[in-house]
């Protein structure tokens, strides 16, 4: 058993689990299972995205022993109020208001990452999509979405 003390959207946590089991779950139960949504628990959803030390992982597939201690962790929570964040979302919910939304925390993630990494270049936001869809839209949306 892992008892990981990490920083989660700028608070103090520990992550509890097995070093091989995902990140998301370990997430789930420090947060009340909030604010990381699940959807496939393969990574090709995208919904449970999160950044760990910048990186963008799938906290689904991403394992717990791969999070190094005292690991910033940023999860669409408190990402959500960034501005390429907003703009992305805003894009993406004017093109797909009745949609499920489960994609949108995943944008929320993604989009900041790529501007941090200062890029809506067309060659980024497809690296970053190769592995997330929206099972409503597909990834056209979403494209249109990261690109704004």
């Amino acid at each position: 058993m892992v008892s990981l003390p990490v920083l989660v959207d700028g608070r103090a946590a520990t992550l509890h689990g097995e070093e091989g089991s995902p990140l998301l779950g370990a997430l789930r139960a420090e947060r009340r299972g909030l604010p990381v949504p699940r959807g496939c628990d393969d990574g090709a959803c995208g919904s449970c995205r999160v950044l760990v030390e910048g990186e963008l992982v799938a906290a689904c597939v991403h394992r717990l022993g791969a999070v190094p201690p005292g690991a910033r962790i940023e999860t669409a929570h408190s990402l959500a109020k960034d501005a390429a964040a907003r703009r992305a979302v805003t894009t993406f919910e004017r093109e797909r208001p009745t949609r499920c939304q489960l994609c949108v925390p995943a944008l929320v993630v993604t989009a900041v990452a790529l501007a941090r990494r200062g890029g809506k270049r067309r060659d980024a936001v497809d690296e970053v999509l190769e592995d997330a869809h929206c099972a409503c839209t597909g990834r056209g949306s979403l494209r249109r979405a990261l690109l704004a």
